[in-house]
């Protein structure tokens, strides 16, 4: 899995989700005024029992996401690491930090680590990737619980790496005294551990299965763009196979996919370029959403939401809350957030049972 095309797949997936809520709820609250408004004679109409798709008032993640010290107290009594601390603070008091994982469809570990924090009060989203060979340097006791649980994952190579960290979770039976996450013993496992190294709260996760984004893409007929140049790259082990002529052209899935994944290729004469895939990125996303995400779609809603759960599993579960990050997706858009990536720094690499692995910059 390639973690331009998860990145996009997220943003497309966020975005559909918020839209399909938004539009839901606003047109709900429109038919109920419209139908107040229009009763001829209220006082003599019986008090029907109407079951509202607009939720109650709740408290917004954000007002809630701050530990207690109590909390605090119990979720760090069991450190996971030998005091693993990244080298500075990089998010804000006052975020909301959502976890975004992207699976790998053949491994167990996770393909791709990113955080979005969002800072309604400074009106920015910052996108923090985790890089996934990151070593974490685990207490002993974590490792003789892995081992006395799990012989074979614990001889395993690469198991140290941040991007395994759910599975040492599972294996362990990972159960703080609370749970952010009820029945997630490796989604709890992998929120605590980034607390505890980056100092970042989790307030809520969404794990993307990115073979829907082909899905997506020919489930609207396409996407025209104009593409650059010509892309040609082959890879038989990533089942990858680039063929892109240039000019305007309508894309389906698999060659929208491959638009996105193109990073180095051949020119007509065998000459082999490295080409950046940021502008590629923004060109799909900035035509996608100029092409489909508008009000002309909102009769397609249904089938695409149908197509978000499938590839998708999230801690926001009910309609509140899934509500209230809808309104805040359409604050993000509407206000034009500034959204800036941050690259998580590392000091060097190691080798540990034949892995290579990233050291993390600490303190």
């Amino acid at each position: 899995m390639n973690k331009k095309i998860f990145f996009i797949f997220t943003i497309v997936m966020i975005t559909i989700t918020g839209f399909c809520f938004y539009a839901i709820v606003s047109d709900a609250k429109v038919k109920l005024s419209h139908s107040r408004k229009t009763d001829p004679n209220p006082s003599k109409q019986p008090v029907p029992t109407i079951v509202s798709l607009i939720p109650s008032p709740t408290i917004f993640p954000n007002e809630n996401i701050v530990p207690t010290e109590t909390q605090e107290k119990s979720n760090t009594e069991k450190t996971l690491t030998n005091n693993q601390k990244y080298y500075t603070s990089i998010t804000n008091t006052n975020d909301i930090n959502i976890l975004l994982i992207g699976k790998d469809p053949t491994y167990s570990n996770h393909d791709t680590i990113i955080i979005a924090c969002i800072n309604e009060e400074n009106k920015s989203v910052r996108v923090i990737d985790i890089p996934r060979d990151i070593y974490i340097d685990y207490t002993d006791e974590i490792l003789k619980e892995l081992k006395d649980n799990s012989a074979s994952f614990y001889s395993e190579k690469g198991n140290r790496k941040i991007n395994a960290a759910h599975v040492v979770g599972r294996m362990i039976n990972y159960s703080p005294e609370i749970e952010k996450f009820p029945g997630k013993p490796g989604i709890n496992f992998l929120s605590d551990l980034i607390e505890e190294v980056f100092a970042i709260y989790i307030d809520d996760y969404i794990a993307i299965e990115t073979d829907g984004f082909r899905e997506v893409v020919d489930f609207f007929g396409g996407v025209v763009i104009d593409v650059p140049i010509y892309m040609h790259y082959e890879d038989p082990t990533q089942d990858l196979y680039i063929h892109l002529e240039p000019g305007l052209q309508l894309l389906d899935g698999k060659k929208a996919e491959d638009f996105v994944r193109f990073r180095q290729g051949y020119t007509r004469s065998g000459k082999l370029i490295n080409y950046s895939r940021t502008d590629n990125t923004f060109l799909f996303l900035e035509s996608f959403f100029e092409q489909h995400v508008n009000l002309k779609n909102l009769g397609k809603l249904p089938n695409v939401y149908d197509i978000v759960k499938r590839n998708t599993e999230t801690s926001v579960k009910t309609i509140n809350e899934t509500y209230e990050y809808a309104k805040l997706a359409k604050r993000i858009i509407e206000d034009d957030y500034d959204i800036k990536q941050l690259n998580i720094k590392t000091k060097g690499k190691k080798t540990f049972n034949h892995a290579i692995y990233e050291l993390l910059k600490t303190k």
